[in-house]
């Protein structure tokens, strides 16, 4: 028998997506080439995995029962690629580290320069995310921490809180809302407003979806990737938007004004890592902490 890691990765795919023509976008493979690796795998096991007809595709009994075990297999082996990286990025001393834009904007010039002192002989590489990557790197594994806003919907990272923020609205100037030196949540929930490009947690998150009920979903009218673009929106008056106040200090310009948010619960800043840290991630993750506490 000769079952190779690519026949167990298509088959859970096909298993997945119970469609050849879905598994093969997501493959980024030609449909007949994903056909014919499934048929090596199934001429491989000596039996049938899946029952095709000319509009469906699902598991035969003999297939969910590989399936369990393709996952488990699949899992150990993304596991064992994970800690091959953790320990190759310990070998050659280069730290990967995402953060979310605008998030932690008055504590990261400070953090690299403490972590180079601390760790002279290590090499950080700092990359930016936008807001379609709310996990900023950590999702793809790109990344060996991040500096994020959770929730980020990931339960297999862990997530170090460094410090919170007031959440505040976002309006353009002349706004009949500016004119309050605060604002409530039942003040803002029927504007219309600006929304990250993803779905999921994150998103929902700034737009105050947790404090809605069906009768007043988020009224999206636009969506957008970074800081520039929400603040240029607002400005010409196309919405508004729920941002925390780190971007009214570091942000601010005219066309927009901040109001906070009184009754939202405030936003985290935290760093988040997939499993037990290792020497770079934990000595970065001590320097963020030390950084955090001495300029708040």
């Amino acid at each position: 028998m000769n079952v190779q890691l690519r026949h167990i990765k298509s088959f859970i795919v096909v298993a997945q997506e119970k469609s050849f023509c879905r598994a093969a976008e997501r493959l980024n493979v030609s449909q007949p080439a994903l056909s014919q690796t499934i048929i090596q795998l199934e001429q491989n096991t000596g039996f049938a995995l899946f029952v095709r007809t000319t509009r469906t595709v699902s598991l035969t009994p003999f297939g969910e029962r590989m399936l369990t075990k393709a996952l488990a297999i699949s899992r150990s082996v993304d596991m064992f690629e994970e800690e091959a990286r953790r320990v190759q990025t310990a070998l050659k001393s280069e730290l990967h580290v995402g953060f979310m834009i605008g998030t932690a904007v008055e504590f990261i010039p400070a953090i690299v320069k403490e972590f180079e002192r601390v760790r002279p002989d290590a090499i950080l590489r700092l990359k930016e995310y936008d807001f379609s990557d709310p996990s900023a790197g950590l999702s793809s594994g790109q990344v060996d921490c991040g500096i994020i806003r959770p929730p980020i919907g990931l339960d297999d990272i862990d997530i170090v809180e460094i410090t919170h923020e007031k959440c505040v609205a976002c309006l353009p100037t002349g706004h009949p809302l500016a004119i309050k030196p605060t604002l409530c949540l039942e003040d803002i929930l029927d504007e219309p407003l600006i929304a990250a490009p993803t779905p999921g947690i994150w998103r929902d998150y700034w737009l105050a979806s947790e404090y809605r009920d069906a009768d007043h979903p988020a009224k999206v009218v636009l969506e957008v990737a970074t800081v520039e673009s929400e603040l240029q929106a607002v400005a010409m008056g196309r919405a508004i938007s729920i941002t925390a106040d780190s971007t009214a200090r570091y942000y601010a310009r005219p066309g927009v004004v901040f109001r906070d948010i009184t009754d939202m619960r405030e936003c985290v800043i935290g760093i988040g890592h997939r499993g037990p840290p290792n020497a770079l991630v934990g000595d970065f993750i001590d320097v963020v902490k030390r950084m955090s506490a001495a300029l708040e």
